[in-house]
């Protein structure tokens, strides 16, 4: 399937297609499996499990009463849910998850919108479906695949530029971790976040637990994470990616508090000109390259040539038909 007008951004012409690579390659459902059914939901992750995922990709936010609930906004979203009455959600006043208890953010319908049937034009809508805790989505697999080992990369939803809308790096990276501790499956999770604060404290709490820098860069976009106008990030935890002259490899070594890189995939096409560093020295660097969200298959199989560790995608199915294509399943 694919979703994107994107075969401009394949390099053909700087190298011929390596052999396939001989390495365990990580494949993720983005919020479960988006494409397919809602976002962040039981059903998407029940499906993502059934396909045979290596890792879930789910977001978390925090209420008021301190329960990590699986959220990619900090809000209720107009776009994703309902209200119990079945009545659309208003953009103003903004429902912040923060300031809802987790009995008030699960009255919500959230399986009864697609939010891009554009993007998402055979996504399966179920009426009526949860926004889940993050423990409710442990103790789900546990149950229904109980010898599943299916890793968790869980983003926590945090922003220095929106301070107010949620709690702080350090409280959200206290709750998770210990909820984490709690299941007995820290080997077995990677902490992301765009916010390196929360990497940080992270580390700070339980060094085993394993963490990765996710990384926005768009030129002439809004939104990118790596640098700013005139000042350092504010989102790199009080580095300046300034200093390191375009050298990601090299920032990420003097953060000393990150183990895996996850970037948006064109910094990893050479001929994009959103290009930052090969794959293959921040690999040598020490740090495995997943890139995010890729539902294009001939961007897969690009990315896979070029040997990164695994993809992110909102179409797990199809990455999984094309990895047992290139026999690495």
């Amino acid at each position: 399937m694919v979703i994107q007008t994107t075969r401009s951004l394949i390099d053909s012409s700087v190298s011929q297609p390596i052999e396939t690579p001989d390495w365990n390659f990580e494949a993720i459902g983005h919020r479960g499996a988006r494409g397919l059914l809602p976002e962040n939901t039981l059903s998407a992750f029940r499906l993502a499990l059934s396909l045979g995922v290596d890792s879930l990709e789910l977001d978390v936010g925090m209420t008021a009463d301190r329960a990590l609930v699986v959220s990619h906004d900090s809000k209720i979203s107009p776009a994703l849910c309902l209200h119990p009455n079945g009545k659309s959600v208003r953009r103003y006043p903004r429902l912040l998850i923060r300031k809802l208890t987790l009995e008030d953010v699960q009255r919500f319908d959230c399986g009864s919108l697609n939010p891009d049937p554009v993007k998402f034009p055979n996504q399966q809508l179920v009426p009526g479906e949860k926004m889940p805790s993050l423990a409710q989505v442990f103790d789900y697999q546990m149950q229904h695949f109980p010898e599943s080992q299916v890793r968790y990369t869980i983003e926590c939803k945090v922003s220095p530029l929106r301070s107010r809308d949620t709690f702080s790096p350090d409280l959200f990276a206290r709750c998770v971790v210990n909820l984490v501790r709690d299941y007995g499956i820290f080997d077995r999770v990677t902490i992301q976040s765009f916010d390196w604060r929360v990497l940080l404290a992270v580390k700070k709490i339980d060094s085993q637990i394993q963490t990765a820098a996710l990384v926005r860069q768009k030129r002439g976009k809004p939104g990118t994470l790596l640098s700013q106008a005139g000042i350092a990030s504010p989102f790199l935890a009080g580095l300046d990616f300034r200093r390191y002259r375009g050298n990601i490899a090299e920032l990420l070594k003097n953060a000393e508090f990150i183990d895996r890189y996850s970037p948006n995939f064109e910094t990893l096409l050479p001929n994009s000109k959103d290009f930052i560093q090969s794959t293959q020295e921040i690999q040598q660097a020490g740090f495995p390259v997943i890139p995010w969200t890729v539902n294009d298959v001939a961007i897969m199989e690009r990315l896979i040539d070029l040997g990164v560790n695994g993809l992110i995608t909102d179409f797990p199915d199809v990455l999984l038909t094309l990895l047992k294509q290139r026999g690495l399943r």
